[in-house]
């Protein structure tokens, strides 16, 4: 849960020996250990063994970048360091505010300076450090204080219980009301509090106040009026409170809903920062508590069993589940606490369209209230008896998106009975995502150019259990002459002008969903996101994009049901035929999640990537005619690989005409380079096996050109021809006084 302990003190205070102690290793960020992954172990001029500090600098911001992304999922997180000053607090309490964290300083500055540096003598020679560093942190621990908003305690003070949420008796009260999830739906709540509240009742909201229905700030006024005021009530973090949280500290919207609908009628309602700020100091993640014969449980999105320590389940889970959204929570928490007094109460998910009482012990509390379903409300008295109660909203924008949405992300029946009984189609299910396939053309179907609408549909296709598409990429489109209808003598009447060239950027494809069932960015490459290719690209455009604007992009891809298909480039883990600098994404197209292929156009493609700031497809040349285009394509061959465009080499280019029928072309450069790839690759085969490297087809396509690499590559070493080929190219071309 969110909790952040800082460990302060110097080295050799205990402070790794009581994380140890305490069980808390695997939820330790040490800075230590990044400069011992990063720098690793050197020996200093004066011949002692240590800890390089080359890359300082990098070990503190993928601290912050890894802070930062735990807290987003709400993770326990210790913080090992020694925070010798007070600005070394300055980073993880910033992160710790935006992101609603208690931040715990378990203080060892009271270990006396000597005993720390006898500690210090009995580490390994490479975790040690000299006596005069400990002295000078214990004059910095004099000289400096720990800010305000930290609670301090001693190491022999501290009990991992002070962590946990406190189980509340609520046997004085009449009667405990379990309020179902909201949605920005007023007359339902209206119409259960028509009498108002009670004191002698206890109220307990399960969360996401707003968002989605038409009444927000209505809604808002009740809560910060009615609710805020008193002690009789409390509020559960759901995962819509996420916006509120950052409205209330400033921060821009990360949900178009919110930015869009909800936000104004907020405005309106005059609904303050402050208020706000109110609001969510008051919010809870989890509430547990005793009532009669019962313990009850209550979270926003349910969970599987009562855990041993709520403290380190990360917060996300208890605002969005455990296990995917389609999982039965229901049943698996009332089959794991049977012959228990445990029930569970909560909203968010309920896909299969539960009851109320959902499990023997558990009660769902969601029914699409925003879409004309019902507010769901369970009671519970003094008896130990529980009462059902369902308010039906009849104010509610019949069109209104999510559910058109994701009814608009299905694939139909027969869509996905044609793709699973085609010969020519492979489903993938996967570990990580148990409630996915992925569809594509299986390697018959490319290597004997069996195609048809089915098969040429199935790439990079992946659907959910309930047969939304999570993302999708291109239908398959060919290689210029790969196929009758993209031969130069059948181009030219089937083409419709304009026609327009993107560069072709070369890389991998990365594909990004939307999986509605998680509420989550889902990340894919190769026909499955369990690659390390899909690992990659995650890693490269978080690392761009950040964890503020991957909201963002995820309320984009919800909202607008789109899938982004891009161009992952990264030279030092996948380097191709073209040189790159550094790992960068290209945004090559927005594609519609429906059952037939659509994306939004090339202007509204640059302007979702500069609201981004993402690098788009470069817009190549425009012909109008056939003649512009095959006399442009004559002089390419003519050129061959001394073919530049824009003075630089590149892939090659896709083509669209006006019908947006695709095809591409690879250019004599990267053709060659890709073939003198497979040629040294052959060499190394043979080797190790003792055979003969045949290369006949290859010299056949590439002439001298291809002959002359091949005579020097086969007097190279291992070693050279073991590197990528934009290595061994530049090898290759110094030797033999060529340019590129």
């Amino acid at each position: 849960m969110r909790h952040l302990i800082l460990m302060r003190g110097a080295q050799g205070a205990g402070k790794s020996t009581f994380i140890t102690q305490h069980g808390l290793d695997g939820f330790t960020l040490s800075p230590d250990t990044l400069r011992l992954q990063m720098g690793g172990i050197i020996m200093l001029p004066e011949g002692r063994m240590t800890i390089s500090a080359q890359h300082d600098r990098k070990v503190w911001l993928e601290m912050e970048r890894l802070l930062e992304q735990k807290m987003a999922r709400g993770e326990l997180i210790v913080f090992d360091a020694t925070f010798q000053n007070s600005r070394d607090f300055k980073m993880p309490m910033g992160l710790a505010h935006r992101y609603g964290y208690t931040v715990w300083c378990v203080d060892f500055t009271d270990v006396p300076a000597d005993l720390a540096k006898t500690r210090n003598r009995m580490r390994p020679e490479w975790k040690q450090v000299p006596d005069e560093v400990i002295d000078r942190a214990y004059e910095r621990f004099a000289a400096s204080r720990i800010p305000d908003g930290v609670v301090i305690v001693r190491p022999e003070a501290f009990d991992m219980k002070v962590l946990e949420p406190r189980m509340q008796d609520l046997n004085a009260y009449r009667k405990v009301h379990h309020i179902g999830d909201i949605q920005g739906c007023y007359a339902p709540l209206a119409d259960y509090f028509r009498d108002g509240l009670r004191d002698d009742e206890f109220y307990i909201f399960v969360g996401d106040f707003l968002d989605r229905g038409v009444e927000n700030g209505q809604v808002i006024r009740f809560v910060v009026d009615e609710l805020l005021p008193r002690d009789n009530v409390a509020l559960i973090y759901g995962n819509h409170e996420y916006h509120i949280q950052r409205y209330a500290q400033g921060l821009p919207p990360v949900s178009g809903e919110f930015e869009h609908k909800t936000l104004p009628q907020l405005l309106e309602a005059n609904f303050t920062r402050g208020e706000a700020h109110h609001l969510v100091v008051r919010l809870q993640d989890v509430m547990t508590y005793v009532y009669g014969p019962h313990k009850m449980l209550v979270s926003h999105a349910g969970i599987a069993r009562v855990p041993g320590s709520f403290a380190v389940m990360p917060s996300m889970q208890l605002w969005k589940g455990t296990g995917a959204y389609v999982d039965p929570v229901d049943e698996v928490f009332s089959t794991n606490m049977a012959g228990t007094d445990w029930i569970q109460v909560h909203g968010h998910r309920n896909s299969a369209r539960l009851p109320m009482r959902a499990g023997e012990r558990s009660f769902n509390l969601e029914s699409e209230v925003e879409f004309g379903g019902d507010l769901s409300v369970v009671t519970l008295d003094r008896n130990g008896v529980f009462e059902e109660v369902r308010v039906v909203n009849t104010v509610f924008a019949a069109s209104q998106g999510h559910r058109d949405v994701a009814e608009g992300s299905r694939l139909s029946e027969a869509g996905l009975a044609d793709l699973r009984k085609h010969a020519d189609v492979q489903e993938k299910r996967f570990a990580s995502y148990p409630h996915i396939s992925s569809f594509n053309f299986t390697r018959t179907a490319f290597s004997k150019g069996r195609w048809d609408g089915t098969s040429l549909s199935a790439r990079g296709l992946f659907v959910d259990d309930a047969r939304h598409i999570v993302a999708r990429a291109y239908d398959k489109f060919f290689n210029l002459e790969e196929r009758p209808e993209t031969q130069m003598r059948n181009l030219q009447a089937k083409l419709v002008f304009p026609l327009t060239l993107y560069v072709k950027e070369n890389g991998f494809l990365g594909l990004l969903g939307y999986d509605r069932q998680t509420d989550a960015l889902f990340f894919a490459s190769k026909s499955t996101p369990e690659s390390e290719f899909a690992g990659w690209f995650r890693e490269i455009l978080t690392a761009k994009l950040g964890v503020d604007r991957l909201e963002t992009l995820k309320a984009r891809l919800r909202d607008d049901n789109l899938s982004l298909v891009f161009e992952v480039n990264d030279p030092a883990r996948d380097p191709h035929m073209i040189e790159y600098a550094e790992p960068h994404v290209v945004l090559l197209d927005a594609v519609t999640r429906t059952q037939t292929f659509g994306r939004l156009d090339y202007s509204a493609l640059v302007s979702l990537a500069a609201d981004l700031g993402l690098a788009v497809k470069q817009q190549g040349m425009v012909f109008t005619d056939w003649s512009g285009f095959a006399d442009w394509y004559a002089s390419v061959e003519s050129a061959g690989m001394d073919y530049r465009f824009n003075d630089q080499h590149v892939e090659g280019f896709v083509i669209e005409d006006a019908t947006n029928f695709m095809f591409k072309i690879k250019l004599p450069y990267y053709s060659f380079w890709k073939a003198m790839r497979s040629i040294k690759e052959r060499i190394l085969s043979a080797r190790q096996t003792g055979g003969d490297a045949r290369c006949d087809n290859l010299l056949n396509m590439t002439g001298e050109a291809g002959r002359a690499f091949m005579g020097w590559a086969r007097i190279q070493g291992d070693d050279v021809l073991s590197k990528d080929i934009i290595t061994i190219r530049k090898r290759y071309l110094t030797e033999m006084g060529g340019a590129d």
